[in-house]
């Protein structure tokens, strides 16, 4: 039993090692966009391509949008986590 016991503490602590672990990488890698940015060509063929290079950058710019949207959204989570921890501290210290 205590052979079991010990094993299984063995295992969880290096679960939460390989978990802290992840977590600190995870902060470390910077987010860019994947938008694909559209090709301006030097003259239009038709009307359809110039139709066709108009949703195009349409789409970019919505892509664009939608990663600075989501960036702001993380970054207010990450301020209001950390307003919160100095809220914690200030508490602590008092």
């Amino acid at each position: 039993m205590r052979m079991v016991m010990k094993l299984l503490q063995s295992v969880l602590f290096g679960l939460l090692l390989l978990l802290g672990t992840v977590q600190i990488f995870a902060d470390m890698i910077s987010p860019s966009h994947n938008c694909p940015k559209p090709i301006t060509p030097s003259h239009f063929a038709s009307q359809t391509d110039r139709t066709t290079f108009d949703r195009q950058v349409g789409a970019y710019k919505q892509c664009l949008s939608d990663f600075i949207n989501e960036q702001n959204k993380e970054a207010r989570m990450h301020s209001e986590a950390a307003r919160k921890a100095t809220n914690d501290l200030k508490q602590v210290r008092t």
